[in-house]
């Protein structure tokens, strides 16, 4: 496999072998990439600081199997500057995709919703939104997407003035109060069909559904992230701390 001046953003690296990096990119036409920068971190590489996160290159690399060899790379347009807590936002969206985007399997829609949130990112967007938008695009494009306008089990369409319960394998459904607890305990009760709505035409204008929006992602999130906790989100909670 040789792939010449492949679009690419830098999603993480880390230290391999005593002079390299392994690369993890993301592309339109490959998905996500990991590759071995060779030699890279030697003090007479000039081209160390193109590797920075958020970076967006053309890249070339090549392997059959396993990890690929970065052959070639070069900045591709202006690169993405971020502070602050848009800074451990996009960390956070980088994690996400290194955490649960395959190997070599593309996904165009993904790359798209990363790159204009990486945009919106740098113009100061309001956070909140951002992110909960990309995180329900990321589980839709995965395979992983909710119904926000039907009922999971009669079929009826939501009604903004019902309330519902929600599960994550099923969506949301209305429940007769006789519930068994234990059931409940693996549902996210109570929420009412006006935010469920709102949350699928992407209104997050209301304080209750941005709570209930995140609550829906972490719940969604959780069984394909497992119980190892995101490093991004650490850093953003001690930096509001």
């Amino acid at each position: 496999m040789r792939i010449e001046f492949q679009p690419a953003y830098v999603l993480h690296t880390r230290p391999y072998r005593d002079t390299s990096l392994l690369v993890d990119f993301f592309t339109p036409d490959f998905g996500r990439v990991s590759a071995v920068a060779r030699g890279i971190r030697q003090r007479k590489s000039g081209k160390r600081s193109l590797l920075n996160p958020f970076n967006r290159l053309l890249v070339s690399f090549q392997g059959k199997q396993g990890l690929k060899l970065l052959t070639a790379m070069e900045a591709d347009g202006v690169s993405c500057f971020l502070t602050g807590q848009q800074l451990y936002s996009g960390f956070y969206l980088n994690e996400l995709l290194v955490r649960l985007l395959p190997e070599l399997d593309a996904h165009q829609e993904i790359f798209h919703a990363y790159q204009h949130s990486l945009q919106a990112l740098q113009s100061g967007a309001d956070l909140e939104p951002l992110l909960r938008i990309f995180e329900l695009h990321l589980l839709q494009e995965l395979g992983y997407g909710i119904d926000f306008s039907c009922d999971a089990l009669s079929g009826k369409a939501i009604s903004s003035d019902g309330v519902y319960l929600f599960d994550v394998q099923t969506g949301f459904y209305q429940q007769s109060i006789d519930v068994s607890q234990e059931a409940v305990g693996a549902n996210c009760r109570g929420i009412s069909g006006e935010i469920i709505l709102a949350i699928g035409r992407n209104d997050f204008t209301q304080a209750q559904t941005r709570t209930a929006a995140k609550q829906l992602s972490r719940l969604m999130l959780k069984p394909l992230l497992g119980s190892r906790p995101l490093n991004s989100r650490q850093l953003f909670l001690s930096s509001r701390s």
